[in-house]
């Protein structure tokens, strides 16, 4: 439950009240709900015995709740594709959506004003008899529980969640330095915890530095140049790659992890990982890819990576792996190592971390907002609609003596 109520104050600390994106919404909420009943007036002219009155106020009831149902809609869309981890507009999509709920509810309000025996007459024909005064009373108590039917529109809006059931696969490369430079123990618990929290619709492809012995140090790769000539990843020794289906899967082979593994390979893992799922997945389209490294920045070949091409030179792997879509952990305590400053010259996402779980934690929430759906979002919706829909519910003409 704390949970719950701190998103909402974290709609509140993301809001961009400065943007004219937040206040168009519920601006062009009004000015929808105004133009759909101006339309509505002039389009269903049709009154019966009700006079203007009513059908105005029952007008701007329909056109508020189908305002309402038509940003639960897109709430539902934009939340099923996760544009809310770039786009922080979860606030001013509440008030909209409150001020197209709260309209029907002072539309109601004010009807009920008209339920006495003199104000009666300003909703409906004047009565000639006592018997036509019976049935006028009927008739108007029954146009005004009619409107009530009309807070289930919105409801309508709830059905593009079945959006979120068919959501494509997404691919998640990890590779963790696990090499004797780095404490493992707290990221081991982060990333166990991260992972029991993705949904199974992310592969994971993890890999570890593991691949030289001691007597193999003499042949290993000298220049990223020497790595990135090589076109198939069995022919590179640095980095064990492993490929998990889900989540689930990936938590259960971080036990096999050690950091017992001889050098830090870490661009010889990266480009060892790259050929790999090339080679292994060349016919899966992922809907989103996402590159993590975890590492203290000391490669083997650190001295060779300060000039020359790196990585995100390569126009396939970059491709691939877009530099903008890759996330630097960082634990190197602020020491400058070559491959820490390539990645931040190629524009990736370096995040400075401490060896405690809650900043590994933190800095892969970072990493993957947009591979998680916030739930609550979801939460806060319904509770709008169902709180101010009871409301409408029990609200009752005055009793017509």
């Amino acid at each position: 439950m704390t949970e719950f109520f701190k998103s909402f104050s974290t709609y509140c600390k993301e809001a961009e009240f400065s943007s004219i994106w937040f206040w168009a919404f519920p601006l062009v909420t009004l000015f929808l709900i105004w133009l759909m009943t101006t339309v509505g007036l002039k389009i269903f002219t049709t009154r019966k015995k009700l006079k203007t009155v009513f059908v105005i106020n029952r007008t701007w009831i329909i056109s508020s709740l189908i305002a309402a149902g038509i940003l639960i809609g897109l709430i539902c869309f934009w939340w099923s594709c996760n544009f809310f981890a770039q786009h922080p507009y979860q606030l001013a999509l509440l008030i909209s959506l409150i001020i197209a709920m709260l309209i029907p509810i002072f539309c109601l309000f004010n009807l009920r004003s008209y339920y006495t025996p003199e104000g009666i007459k300003e909703i409906i024909d004047q009565p000639k008899t006592a018997h036509q005064l019976n049935s006028v009373i009927v008739l108007t108590k029954k146009a005004f529980t009619t409107n009530k039917f009309y807070f289930f529109i919105p409801l309508f809006g709830f059905l593009l969640l079945f959006l979120y059931f068919y959501k494509g696969t997404n691919l998640i490369t990890l590779v963790y330095d696990n090499s004797t430079s780095m404490q493992e123990t707290n990221a081991i618990d982060a990333l166990s915890e991260t992972f029991s929290n993705l949904e199974s619709n992310n592969e994971i492809v993890l890999t570890t530095l593991e691949g030289y012995l001691e007597t193999d140090q003499a042949i290993a790769k000298t220049s990223l140049k020497d790595i990135m000539v090589v076109s198939k990843y069995s022919n590179l020794k640095g980095g064990n790659v492993v490929a998990f289906e889900n989540p689930t899967d990936a938590r259960s082979g971080l036990t096999q992890i050690s950091n017992k593994c001889n050098g830090s390979p870490i661009c010889e893992a990266l480009w060892k990982t790259y050929l790999f799922v090339q080679e292994t997945k060349p016919n899966h389209t992922f809907d989103k890819k996402l590159l993590i490294v975890i590492t203290d920045g000391a490669d083997n070949i650190d001295a060779t990576l300060a000039s020359g091409k790196f990585l995100f030179d390569d126009e396939n792997f970059s491709e691939f792996y877009p530099s903008e879509n890759t996330f630097v952990i960082d634990y190197s305590n602020g020491i400058s190592t070559s491959f820490l400053q390539r990645c931040t010259s190629a524009g990736c996402d370096i995040y400075p971390a401490e060896n405690n779980k809650q900043a590994y934690i933190e800095a892969l929430d970072n990493a993957l907002q947009t591979f998680k759906n916030n739930w609550y979002l979801i939460y806060w919706t319904i509770i709008i609609v169902a709180v101010f829909t009871i409301i409408g519910l029990i609200i009752q003409p005055k009793k017509i003596v």
